[in-house]
Order: structure tokens, then sequence, then C-alpha cells
């Protein structure tokens, strides 16, 4: 069943208790891929990276368990490679990782920044369909800011998990309960839209 946290600024004390629910294992045993693409333009983006990490390792996470997969080191979907065609072993983290290796792993987590920059990357890379089909397998997405809205309504060619737009950041956001309509979404920091299988919820 899919299961999907879209945050503004990450978890609160109420939905990580939902999330290691979710995640049904022990923060040290738990396998994260990272994803840092939407915040490699500049340095004060750059900067979100290390505190999405921070805030990884004080929930439990051992740093060894980390795995950090940045997809613009990622050869375009249907490039046919030249000169490296004679390396037959491409590390994991230069290449596409597939269904099998992605559900190896507990979570995913899409880190903030400039969301087309992100989406571009997956889009560009082939990411999403390995992704939406681990995703189905179990692998539960943690997005935060730029994240959550490339699974949102927020593009045309986006994840597509949820038909409203996000709007990470707000001053106030939406009422919490089920969502009912197709409306923008205003997420403060500290709210989260959960969905499981078809179920759709704004949690505070």
């Amino acid at each position: 069943m899919r299961t999907l946290f879209l945050s503004s600024s990450g978890l609160n004390e109420k939905t990580t208790k939902l999330f290691w629910k979710c995640i049904g294992k022990e923060p040290q045993n738990t396998k994260v891929i990272f994803v840092p693409s939407a915040a490699i333009g500049n340095d004060g983006a750059r900067e979100g990276i290390i505190v999405c990490l921070e805030r990884l390792m004080s929930m439990g996470i051992p740093i060894s368990n980390i795995f950090i997969y940045d997809l613009a080191l990622l050869l375009s979907d249907r490039y046919k490679r030249t000169y490296s065609s004679y390396v037959d072993d491409i590390p994991t983290q230069i290449r596409l990782m597939n269904v099998e290796e992605l559900s190896q792993y507990d979570t995913i987590v899409f880190c903030g920044g400039n969301a087309s920059v992100l989406l571009g990357e997956v889009n560009r890379t082939g990411f999403s369909k390995p992704l939406k089909q681990a995703i189905e397998n179990g692998l539960v997405y943690l997005g935060i800011s730029a994240g959550s809205m490339i699974a949102a309504g927020n593009f045309a060619d986006g994840l597509g998990y949820l038909i409203n737009p996000l709007i990470p950041h707000a001053e106030t956001g939406n009422p919490c309960g089920k969502i009912s309509n197709s409306d923008s979404i205003e997420l403060s920091d500290g709210q989260i839209v959960l969905i499981q299988g078809e179920r759709q919820e704004i949690i505070c």
C-alpha cells in the first residue's frame, strides 16, 4: 500500500510517531534513500541539505544507513553511452536504481529547494517509473517542501499522488482533516498531508 508523508518542513513529534508506525522498524535499523537534488542551486539551498540530514539523524537513523542519491549525477533516460560503454558495473550512486534496489530501503526522503529543478531531474532520468513502483511495493515517501510539491498537483508532469497543489511554509495552514476537494492546500510548518492507499488527510 502506498504511504506518502508530504510535509512543509519535515515531521513534528506527532507525525514522527505516525511515521515510525508506518515504517514498522526501529530507527537504528531503518534504511533511507536521501535525494538532495532540489537543493543544489546555490549555497543557501545546499545548507538545507545539512538541516535535512541532521533531522534524520536526530530521529535516530545512523548516517551509515542513509544513502545519498543525487539525481543530477545520473545520465538522462534513453541517453546512449559512448566512451563509457565499456564500463559494466556502474556504482549505484551514479545510475538509475531499479525497483528491486529501491525496495531494499524503508523510506525515500526528498528534501526542499527548487521544486521545478527536482521534478526536472526526476523526469530527465526516468526515475519516476521505478520510484512509483517501489512506492506501491511499500517504500515510504517523505517529501519536504519541494519534495512534497512534486508529488502533489503543482505540476502537470508531477508524480500525481495528490490532485491538490501544495503551498508549503504557509503562515496559517488549512484545517486538519480529510481532503474533500481539489483546491490548493496551504501547509504550515508542522503540518503534513498523509496519503495511505486512497486515504488523503491533513494532519497537524
